[in-house]
């Protein structure tokens, strides 16, 4: 007896043209995701430097009602930690906030109306840098091992501070060297366009407000001639990223074009 085989039907594959759709099918569906993530890291970049800069906002309305506790950081800061030059201290502001400290000491109000009365415009701004730093412990929480020096975290707490640096340029030397935690902000302080319009200088004869009124551009007068009881500044915050200056005549960042990440009125009291 003869048996029948039942030949098998040959198992088809699939067509170029079929593999070539699946491939773009899937690339299209990583390119999606790819884009959907990028955005999504954006956003989260933004956010954690708004935050950034909004923690920095209290520390800075601090420092400009207390001037005298703004740091000042010339080239020598970036080999010492301990630098505690403050701006009315410092060699480049001293003679500008606070000539006669012996015989007639500047008020808080004094030093920071002078430190930023020629802040007239954005390019004229004022810049400064608000940062967290860790406090160093002492030697005795310390362990040396080395050249490596552990230092105890628990007993390492942590300050909010404000500087000004020499032409703007916060190195990462001094970041080292001032134990900063994070990315700092770099922040332009200028005079707000509120004050547009008001007569804000004392005529010197009669000791009563000028007629003439501030017009947005140009100096304001002398502390002890300016007639408001308050000083509106406009405060910019920009992320720092330790960027080299690329042309030398250029003086920091004041040249430099981009949109800040938080922009908050502060108000300066007599």
């Amino acid at each position: 007896m003869k048996s029948s085989s039942i030949p098998s039907t040959p198992r088809r594959g699939f067509s170029l043209v079929e593999v070539t759709l699946a491939i773009g099918i899937v690339g299209m569906a990583i390119l999606s995701l790819v884009g959907i993530l990028g955005s999504t890291f954006q956003q989260v970049d933004d956010i954690m430097q708004t935050n950034r800069a909004l923690s920095g906002v209290t520390r800075l309305i601090g420092a400009l009602d207390n001037p005298r506790s703004i740091v000042y950081l010339d080239s020598t800061a970036a080999t010492s930690s301990a630098n505690t030059v403050y701006v009315h201290q410092s060699a480049t502001y001293k003679t500008l906030v606070d000539p006669n400290p012996t015989t007639s000491p500047a008020t808080n109000f004094d030093i920071s109306y002078r430190l930023l009365k020629a802040a007239d415009t954005s390019a004229n701004g004022v810049w400064v840098y608000v940062y967290e730093r860790k406090v160093l412990p002492s030697s005795s929480e310390t362990s040396v091992a080395g050249d490596v020096v552990t230092y105890n975290v628990t007993s390492n707490p942590s300050v909010m501070e404000v500087a000004i640096c020499d032409k703007d340029s916060f190195t990462p030397d001094f970041a080292a060297t001032r134990n900063v935690v994070g990315t700092p902000m770099r922040v332009r302080l200028s005079i707000s366009k509120l004050l547009i319009g008001q007569r804000c200088a004392i005529d010197a004869t009669s000791l009563e407000p000028s007629n003439t009124t501030w017009t947005g551009t140009g100096t304001l007068p002398d502390s002890n001639l300016y007639a408001l009881a308050y000083l509106p500044v406009v405060a910019e915050f920009f992320p720092h990223d330790y960027s080299e200056k690329t042309n030398a005549s250029k003086t920091g960042f004041s040249e430099r074009e981009e949109t800040p990440v938080l922009i908050q009125n502060i108000i300066i009291s007599r």
